[in-house]
């Protein structure tokens, strides 16, 4: 009697269905080891005595104060107020530049006439704008938002740009054939392309838009972490800068292998 093979027993499938997402939790939590031997060396240094932890305290010292002041609740208004400024520029920038990239991605005269000034005003200095916004707008969030709509417009802008004209010229003339109206243009075939340019170009901007945000909130004195960081810094309290500091980098992480990594498998599931 002959025995069945293990392969016969458990279909090909199911074990992939099986061992996937084991491989895909492992890949995540590999991203930690570099953190952690960056961590383990800093609280090595700090034992050691190399490291002077009056001004740069070890990492445990630095858990352990952010642990007590997300405790409290004005330090997470403060952690949450900056990344809702954060979020509400990059919606903006994407719903002002993802638009006209599409437009100039299909029109090639268009593209022509405005991709060139656009180009021109990304290379200009985005927080020498920020005297002008704070004057007009006064010392709010609604400056901060602005400001972050100017730096995230750039990223999302050329990426879904390039997204566009990444799709071939012969599908534009297979859906002319069908007579393809707009809306099934845009659903069927504009969007999938775009997609996943338009997360890169959100990944970018998220990253980048961090530092502008913390740098008008320290120059600009506008509440957020930037400016708990820049007080804490004025009152002698390293401990507390530093935990404001991990706070971003963990909630950045955060949302970068959990929201963008989420975004990115659905994307790849739906093309």
């Amino acid at each position: 009697m002959q025995k069945k093979s293990f392969r016969g027993r458990f279909p090909a499938k199911v074990l992939l269905v099986r061992f996937t997402p084991l491989r895909s939790m492992k890949d995540r939590l590999l991203c930690l080891l570099p953190l952690a031997t960056v961590l383990s060396g800093w609280e090595l240094l700090s034992a050691s005595g190399l490291v002077r932890p009056e001004l740069v305290p070890p990492p445990s010292r630095i858990l352990l104060t952010l642990f007590c002041q997300l405790n409290t609740a004005s330090f997470v208004l403060t952690v949450v107020r900056s990344f809702v400024n954060l979020t509400l520029g990059i919606l903006l920038a994407l719903f002002t530049a993802a638009p006209l990239a599409i437009c100039a991605g299909l029109r090639r005269r268009v593209d022509s006439a405005m991709t060139p000034s656009i180009m021109l005003a990304g290379s200009l200095p985005d927080l020498a704008l920020l005297p002008l916004l704070v004057m007009w707008f006064g010392e709010g969030s609604l400056a901060v938002i602005l400001m972050a709509g100017v730096c995230a417009f750039f990223p999302i802008y050329f990426t879904v740009r390039e997204g566009v004209r990444s799709i071939p010229g012969e599908y534009f003339q297979v859906s002319s054939i069908f007579h393809s109206g707009r809306r099934d243009l845009l659903d069927k075939l504009i969007l999938p392309a775009i997609v996943p340019q338009a997360i890169t170009g959100l990944r970018l901007a998220f990253d980048f838009v961090w530092e502008v945000i913390l740098a008008i909130e320290i120059i600009a004195q506008v509440a957020g972490i930037g400016s708990f960081i820049n007080t804490s810094v004025e009152h002698q309290s390293v401990d507390a800068a530093f935990a404001g500091i991990f706070a971003i980098g963990i909630l950045s992480i955060l949302v970068d292998r959990c929201f963008f990594g989420f975004l990115e498998e659905r994307v790849k599931r739906w093309a």
